[in-house]
C-alpha cells in the first residue's frame, strides 16, 4: 500500500468499466486531469528552483562563508528560500492529492449511481413498504431494556 494505492486501484477500475461500456473522458475528470497537470508542472519547476538553491547554498557554505560574513548570512538566506520553495511545491502535491481523493469520490459515486439506474430499469416497479415505529414493545423487548437498565446502573464511573 501506499499513498498512490488509492489512485492506481480507482484509475484501473474506472479505465475497466469505460472500455466495458465504450465510455470516453467525463468531461469533470478531463478539467481534474488538466488541473492536476498544470499544477504538478509548477510544483516540479519549483522543486527544481529549491534544489538548485540548496545546491548554492551548500556551496556557499563550503567556498565562501569561513572568509566572509555575508556570504555566510547570504547561504543562511539561500537555504531558508529553498525551504519555503520546498514547503510551496508540498503544498501543490498535497493540493493534487487531496483534489484527486474528492474527485475519485465523486466518480465512484456516479459509476455507483450510473450502476444502481441500470439495475433499477430492469426490475419491476418498487413496492411500497411500512416501517415500525417502535410504539408496540413485546414482552422479549420489556426483558431486554430492565436488563440493559441494571448493567447500567451497575457501572462505575471513574
Amino acid at each position: 500500500g501506499g499513498v498512490c494505492s488509492p489512485c492506481c486501484a480507482f484509475n484501473a477500475s474506472r479505465q475497466y468499466m469505460k472500455e466495458d461500456r465504450g465510455l470516453g473522458t467525463d468531461p469533470t475528470e478531463a478539467r481534474q486531469e488538466k488541473c492536476a497537470d498544470f499544477f504538478s508542472q509548477i510544483a516540479n519547476s519549483i522543486s527544481q528552483v529549491a534544489c538548485c538553491c540548496c545546491c548554492a547554498s551548500w556551496i556557499l557554505q563550503l567556498c565562501c562563508a569561513s572568509q566572509s560574513e555575508d556570504a555566510e548570512e547570504l547561504s543562511d538566506a539561500t537555504r531558508n528560500f529553498s525551504r519555503a520553495l520546498r514547503s510551496i511545491a508540498h503544498t501543490c502535491y498535497r493540493g493534487i492529492w487531496s483534489t484527486r481523493m474528492v474527485a475519485i469520490g465523486c466518480m465512484s459515486a456516479q459509476m455507483v449511481h450510473h450502476e444502481g439506474s441500470e439495475t433499477r430499469s430492469l426490475k419491476s416497479a418498487p413496492q411500497s413498504q411500512t416501517m415500525e415505529r417502535g410504539g408496540a414493545i413485546n414482552e422479549e423487548g420489556m426483558e431486554m431494556a430492565k436488563t440493559m437498565d441494571r448493567n447500567v446502573k451497575g457501572v462505575v464511573l471513574k
